[in-house]
């Protein structure tokens, strides 16, 4: 995280050159000059100066080695939303590139008919930008770093409502870059303001814990540096513990009550040089310690898809303390802490592009995602593809695909190539023919076999698949052949007026799986007229949903004009 509050510019200036050799500071000095002018009367709501807020977005990314321009668009990132300057101002006094990357931040300012619409279009408009320039969406992780870390300013409802979206968008997103360090801060930070009993409770039993096997994990790692000493390894040995929201994740997970059962609350992270070195270190440690099975995992073999790189395991130490060793090498480890922004310098030098692509590659969920015209359906498929786990899968071939948990065989085709998963017919499953709707999971080998002649897609489909890639496909040939054609219809509801009585109604197309647009209530003395605008699809059965709204106590009539 960055310095305390009373950072200048002096700082990031500082900064930007100790990590990037290649900076302007006095096209940096000048965004911070005209940034300064046009907030000067507006303050933050702990009252501080409204530049104090753009002075750490920048200080943060000067800290992650960033450029010139992306420095530039930190400082001058709220200008155009907050203050009288627009684009064109930017791109006059700077350039276009820094005016872009503003750009690409800035949210929209338009009315929207619901929450739904009005985040789906504020995020489909930051991807796109993103899509342009990875640079937008690492602007955007630093900003909300700062902002989780000035939570404690706003109201409840506020702090319950960023810590949210920065638990389900923005630390997923930071994850999915490789920014293991920042994706912890993240989350740590939004805990303790969504859960804050559950934060303050698990901080103490961590803080208990560390109390108590201090002496025990020190010792072990002092065992662990004379061992590799002793063999001539070259190592770095450190002792970490699990972010307060990791163990909560995996509290939930595993249906875990006590802090004590989980198993790598405490990690012996090893560095060493090479990978040869790695699996070196392995044979040694395991010769030293007992291994719990089922805890070996090998991710120098086969990389995360954010191209984390490690081989972990879990071990009982000669005190009785359990750990989980990490064995990476130095690269991989600055890798796994800074994700994309550890090969930055290359990337604007244009030195190591393919290191760029990787990384936008991981985002592909996401732009499949665009395509996703539904606003719920978008939010919805978004989040399966960034919070979801992820499965491992092999082609006959030996090729890797890693697919969200729950994909099956038509999502793999559809990963493969959109016409495979057009044509496929039936799947072999480790040899053995199964259906195409079979969940997969970690190492299955999968064979999709096809019908070239016909396309073969069903809408029913829509409901199996994960990944956005398979739903844009699949939506793509059903409203060519008109077989999804979707409508508005307004229903009105005439009902005695009472509490819960929307909810009541509404849960109705829920259940039904039906997306509302939008709804408006009015109430005259004891009658309440609702209007409701649903989204429907030829297979939905509008008779039987206004059957089960007239069901509901107190509603007198309900309407559609079909």
């Amino acid at each position: 995280m960055s310095k305390a509050l009373d950072i200048t510019i002096r700082d990031v200036l500082y900064e930007a050159r100790r990590n990037n050799k290649n900076i302007d500071k006095n096209k940096i000095f000048k965004a911070y000059t005209f940034a300064a002018e046009k907030h000067k009367n507006q303050k933050r709501k702990s009252g501080e100066s409204y530049i104090i807020h753009p002075l750490h977005v920048a200080y943060i990314l000067a800290s992650w080695g960033l450029d010139t321009q992306t420095i530039c668009a930190a400082l001058l990132h709220d200008v155009v939303e907050d203050t009288n300057a627009t684009y064109e101002d930017i791109e006059k006094n700077f350039d276009e590139e820094v005016a872009s990357l503003v750009e690409g931040v800035t949210k929209l300012s338009n009315l929207f008919k619901t929450v739904e619409e009005k985040k789906t279009k504020n995020y489909k408009k930051m991807f796109i930008a993103m899509e342009k320039d990875i640079r937008v969406i690492i602007l955007k992780l630093a900003d909300r770093l700062h902002n989780v870390m000035t939570l404690k300013y706003l109201r409840r409802d506020r702090q319950i409502a960023i810590a949210k979206e920065t638990l389900e968008l923005y630390a997923p997103i930071a994850n999915k870059l490789g920014m293991n360090d920042l994706k912890k801060d993240l989350e740590d930070g939004a805990f303790k303001y969504l859960y804050p009993r559950d934060y303050r409770i698990i901080n103490e039993e961590l803080k208990e814990k560390i109390k108590e096997n201090k002496n025990k994990i020190e010792e072990t790692k002092k065992e662990i540096e004379i061992e590799l000493r002793r063999q001539r390894v070259w190592s770095i040995v450190k002792i970490e513990t699990k972010n307060l929201y990791g163990i909560f994740n995996k509290a939930i997970e595993k249906n875990i009550k006590n802090i004590e059962e989980i198993k790598d609350l405490f990690s012996i992270k090893i560095v060493t040089r090479s990978k040869s070195d790695c699996y070196r270190v392995l044979g040694i440690i395991n010769t030293i310690y007992s291994l719990i099975p089922g805890s070996f995992k090998d991710y120098i073999a086969i990389p995360k898809n954010n191209m984390y790189q490690a081989i972990h395991e879990i071990l009982i130490g000669k005190s009785g303390v359990m750990f989980e060793t990490r064995i990476c090498t130095y690269i991989m480890n600055n890798v796994a802490r800074y994700g994309i922004t550890s090969y930055f310098s290359y990337v604007m030098n244009n030195l190591n592009k393919k290191r760029n692509l990787d990384f936008k590659e991981n985002l592909s969920g996401i732009r499949d995602s665009l395509e996703l015209e539904n606003p719920k359906e978008f939010l919805e498929t978004l989040k399966q593809e960034l919070l979801g786990d992820e499965i491992y899968v092999f082609t006959p071939k030996g090729d890797i695909k890693v697919l969200p948990k729950d994909s099956n065989a038509i999502d793999f085709a559809y990963i493969i190539h959109g016409k495979l998963g057009n044509h496929i017919k039936s799947c072999k499953i480790n040899n053995k023919e199964m259906p195409i709707i079979t969940k997969l999971k970690n190492g299955d080998i999968v064979e999709i076999i096809t019908d070239k002649e016909k396309i073969n897609i069903q809408e029913e489909w829509l409901e199996e698949v994960k990944t956005a890639k398979a739903k844009k496909e699949i939506l793509k040939i059903l409203k060519k052949n008109k077989q999804y054609p979707k409508q508005e219809k307004e229903i009105e509801i005439i009902a005695n007026d009472r509490e819960n009585l929307a909810l009541e109604i509404t849960n109705v197309f829920k259940e039904n799986k039906i997306n509302i647009e939008s709804l408006e209530a009015s109430v005259n003395g004891k009658k309440a007229k609702i209007k409701i605008v649903i989204e429907i699809k030829a297979k939905d059965n509008i008779k039987n949903i206004l059957n089960e709204i007239l069901e509901i106590k107190d509603v007198i009539g309900a309407k559609i004009d079909l």
